[in-house]
């Protein structure tokens, strides 16, 4: 097909249209499938619940109906349903994952009067992860998108007025109605020529624009000059793209009066990618926002109203401390995972480490430091109580949940990092359990707490310092994995020379604290790369042997092997200068068999 003949199309396979009310989904289903690929095109009516209320079993039935309706029709359309913390989390989810390009939301207004996008509207405007279009219909009009006759396009030459021109033209071409390009010119000394420019640099990458009527319109603002031309039966569509402020097409003068005082309907327009970017790229970063659930405005305030919460100690945080480290002692000392994992459901440590989490991201050293008070009062409950249990017991032999907490290695790093993301995650999507999150918090900070708190009592200062080590690691561990989840989502600064330094100064701080800890995790590593080294030669030099159990202690191996054969001391001689080579330093090795006897 030729340059001159080709139509403006959106070419969308997926669209998703929100639809809560049953009188007007129909209005925006049929606006969806217009926008929709004529061919491939699908519908996705998503209708949202919200956590903990009954879902309203009359209005879904209704919109089934309108559904099958428009099936009638001819439209491809699905109803989905999704239940969320927030209708705009639901809409966001669910364009995630059922993999849309383009969403289509409606609100009705007053003709006259201020406006402000619905917090709906505006959550999913700030973090939409596809193209949006934004549907406002007046109050008491019985004209539809059908009824049409003009579509008029407010353009100077931008970014965003770019998009307003393509999608005004799809319309256009859709409804069949006359594509009226404007161009308001408030300043009376510019010649008309300016204006008739602006308006061909908007249309200037667009097929077939022949039909375009161009209007340059002098007047002293550029809304009544717009309006001037528009009736009920004129369709505005301004747009915006992504190089222009967002706030500013929320917020601003112009958009929010042609919202409140447009006579006919008003459309807004969003597109998720730059003009120009390959499809390539497009795939890449839709594939990136798929992944990374960016939280909206409302999620962002609840998580900072949360960490400023969570921070400050309270009757029921030391009462719950309290309790779980009663448990946990009595656990270790029982030798009973069962009771540990009771005391992780009450442990509160969660708290004051997701509110250092969110100081982190933030820079706001006051928080941070009301948090790391708040986790320093836990670590001391805990400490303080599991003592005292280890000194009223008879028992003063450590256990082997204790024993297994004394010598931390990476696996428990990757614990107390997952730990981390998986509270952050929880704290910032309202619709996961975060009590369940806890749990695993606590099973990386609680045990080895105690266990530290026990061995001090036991005097076991070896078995002390290693659950102290492994405590420390996690901390900073949790610290930071949850900084990090909290950043991905979109918990970030403001952005300023201020902030910045403030969260320099946050980072510092961690690295310090982490120092001593990487240096001796740096020990721990080559304790377990030395430790995998021996038992592959122990292997080898005992082939006939099972090798059950190998422990590296400063120059000791110790190794516990299983064979139906005997093993002698010259054995256990080459064995030890097998790994002596392979180390590269004196060790002695010595070695517990157990005598296989098979029939």
């Amino acid at each position: 097909m030729g340059a001159e003949t080709e139509k403006v199309t959106i070419q969308a396979r997926r669209v998703l249209v929100s639809v809560a009310n049953p009188k007007t989904a129909m209005g925006l289903i049929q606006m969806a499938h217009k926008l929709a690929d004529p061919q491939n095109g699908l519908v996705l009516a998503l209708y949202v619940t919200l956590l903990g209320t009954e879902p309203n079993g009359s209005v879904f039935e209704a919109l089934q109906g309108v559904v099958e309706r428009a099936r009638e029709q001819g439209i491809r359309v699905e109803l989905v349903t999704r239940t969320a913390s927030s209708v705009a989390r639901g809409i966001l989810d669910a364009a995630l994952e059922h993999g849309v390009e383009l969403m289509v939301l409606g609100f009705q207004a007053p003709v006259r009067g201020r406006i402000k996008l619905g917090a709906v509207v505006e959550s999913v405007a700030r973090t939409t992860p596809c193209d949006l279009v934004v549907y406002r219909h007046p109050v008491n009009s019985q004209v539809t998108l059908e009824h049409i006759e003009r579509v008029i396009m407010p353009l100077d030459g931008s970014d965003n007025s770019k998009v307003a021109a393509r999608l005004g033209l799809a319309l256009a071409e859709t409804y069949d109605a006359q594509p009226d390009a404007i161009y308001v010119q408030t300043d009376p000394d510019l010649p008309s020529w300016f204006g008739l420019a602006r308006i061909e640099a908007s249309l200037s990458d667009l097929p077939d624009t022949r039909k375009v009527q161009r209007q340059v319109v002098r007047a002293n603002d550029i809304v009544q000059g717009v309006l001037s031309r528009c009736d009920e039966r004129s369709l505005v569509v301004l747009g915006y793209s992504e190089k222009s402020s967002l706030d500013r097409w929320i917020f601003g003068n112009v958009a929010q009066r042609m919202l409140a005082q447009a006579p006919g309907p008003v459309i807004l327009a969003k597109r998720a990618y730059r003009e120009g970017m390959s499809a390539t790229q497009q795939l890449r970063r839709r594939w990136v926002a798929r992944f990374a659930p960016m939280m909206t405005p409302s999620e962002r305030t609840d998580v900072l109203r949360q960490a400023a919460e969570l921070s400050q100690p309270g009757i029921n945080f030391t009462v719950l401390m309290v309790l779980s480290a009663l448990l946990a002692s009595f656990g270790l000392l029982q030798n009973s995972a069962a009771v540990i994992i009771g005391a992780m459901l009450v442990a509160p440590l969660m708290s004051p480490l997701m509110a250092f989490s969110v100081a982190l991201t933030q820079g706001q050293l006051r928080l941070m430091r009301a948090a790391m008070l708040t986790t320093l009062l836990g670590t001391l409950i805990g400490l303080g109580v599991a003592m005292f249990g280890g000194a009223i017991m008879p028992l003063n032999v450590p256990t082997g949940e204790m024993l297994a907490r004394g010598k931390p290695s990476l696996l428990d790093m990757g614990v107390a990092l997952a730990s981390g993301a998986a509270g952050a995650y929880a704290m910032a999507r309202r619709d996961v359990p975060s009590a369940l999150v806890g749990v695993a918090i606590a099973a990386a900070l609680v045990p080895p707490l105690c266990t530290v708190g026990l061995a001090l009592a036991f005097g076991e200062f070896a078995l002390a310092s290693g659950a102290a080590l492994l405590f420390l690691t996690n901390i900073v561990s949790i610290g930071m994995a949850g900084a990090a989840v909290f950043a991905w989502l979109g918990l970030r600064p403001r952005r300023n020379s201020y902030t910045r330094q403030r969260i320099l100064i946050s980072l510092v701080a961690l690295g310090l604290l982490a120092l001593p800890l990487a240096s001796t995790f740096v020990d721990v590593v080559r304790v377990e790369r030395d430790t995998s080294t021996a038992r592959q030669v122990l292997e080898r030099n005992f082939d006939h042997a099972e090798v059950i159990a190998v422990e590296l202690d400063d120059d000791t191996v110790t190794a516990t092997l299983r064979s139906t054969e005997i093993i002698t001391r010259r054995d256990v001689s080459d064995a030890e200068r097998a790994l002596e080579d392979a180390l590269g330093r004196d060790l002695s090795l010595e070695v517990t068999y157990w005598r296989a006897i098979v029939p």
